[in-house]
């Protein structure tokens, strides 16, 4: 079962990362996004509120607080607050956020993979579906393989459809499973339920680690003066990656002492505090902007493209999928926290002005 979660993983990143590299096609992100067409290649697309209505031949990568999906894609990779689902997904879809509604004009052509807190499925799944949600209503769906559940309530009526076997959690509140058209069904106990569970858990984070990920640094780029640009004029010769990973190493370890003594001083506490909370924000950010670094130069240097939307996406795929290989993934993980706070500390120290 690892070997093929593992397996997934690869196929998810590879894809994410070099399906149509050159003609991947990047929307900018804004507040209120439309996407109307036809597109031969992969879309990343984030806003505040995103009405999707596009055909897509690839991946479609959307994020957003209130998503709207509609038109047709091969891959689906969903992530927001609230996301209405429309569509017609050819392979497979992964999709998390707190509201999450498949409709019924929605027919997804292989696997569904969804994490949230509501769920309401009332579309087709070709294959199975894989969810992991505090409730999840199925009133209307057809699902023609098998269904693995795992939430607090389980809600089905008589126009639901399991061609396979419903496998849930034992402690789950279900309600119309006598009314459902399911093939067999299946309550698992807490320990073999997380045996079922697990193992998809994993995808879920990775795929949501790298959403997040992504929408935070499209804020920081955008919101921190000349970041970007300061970023983007860095020379990568080996002094100058020496020196940040140097910078980098002494913030690691200084910051933490040096807030300690100025505690006990009573009169730099308030300071100290403030320095701390900067000190947390700055270890979360250095590994990211580190990988916008590494995204940065594959994109330019080797795919000859400028633009800072596949940089970041490039960037934090590879670096979280570098971070999964033992022994290499903790050296790939030390080595982009300091090289981060280095960049953060000379950006700091510089007062964020453009060399």
């Amino acid at each position: 079962m690892k070997k093929k979660i593992l397996s997934l993983l690869l196929i998810v990143c590879t894809f994410f990362v070099f399906s149509n590299v050159y003609a991947l096609e990047v929307f900018e992100a804004g507040e209120s996004v439309i996407t109307e067409g036809e597109y031969d290649s992969s879309r990343l697309v984030a806003g505040n509120r995103v009405d999707k209505k596009s055909n897509v031949d690839g991946i479609s990568f959307v994020a957003g607080n209130e998503v709207i999906l509609e038109g047709s894609s091969t891959y689906g990779l969903f992530a927001g607050n609230t996301l209405s689902v429309k569509e017609r997904i050819e392979k497979d879809l992964f999709i998390a956020g707190n509201g999450i509604n498949i409709l019924e004009d929605a027919v997804i052509g292989r696997d569904a993979y969804v994490a949230g807190n509501a769920v309401k499925v009332s579309g087709t799944i070709e294959r199975n579906l894989n969810v992991g949600c505090m409730s999840i209503n199925l009133s209307g769906a057809t699902i023609k393989g098998d269904a693995y559940i795992d939430a607090d309530i389980i809600a089905l009526d008589e126009t639901t459809v399991i061609t396979g076997k419903l496998t849930y959690n034992e402690d789950a509140g279900i309600s119309g499973l006598d009314k459902a058209n399911v093939g067999s069904s299946k309550a698992k106990k807490m320990h073999q339920e997380r045996e079922e569970f697990t193992p998809i858990n994993p995808i879920y984070m990775f795929i949501l680690s790298i959403i997040s990920s992504y929408l935070v640094m499209l804020v920081v780029l955008g919101l921190v003066p000349n970041a970007k640009e300061r970023i983007n004029d860095l020379k990568y010769d080996g002094n100058t990656i020496f020196k940040y990973l140097v910078s980098g190493l002494g913030v690691l370890f200084l910051v933490p002492f040096i807030v300690l003594l100025a505690v006990f001083t009573i009169i730099l506490t308030p300071l100290s505090l403030i320095t701390l909370v900067v000190y947390a924000v700055s270890v979360y950010l250095a590994s990211l902007i580190s990988s916008y670094v590494v995204g940065n130069i594959l994109s330019t240097k080797v795919f000859k493209v400028d633009n800072m939307y596949l940089s970041l996406a490039i960037g934090i795929v590879l670096v979280r999928f570098l971070k999964l290989i033992p022994i290499l993934g903790d050296f790939v993980t030390l080595i982009c926290l300091l090289f981060g706070l280095g960049l953060i500390f000379y950006y700091i120290k510089n007062k964020g002005e453009k060399k």
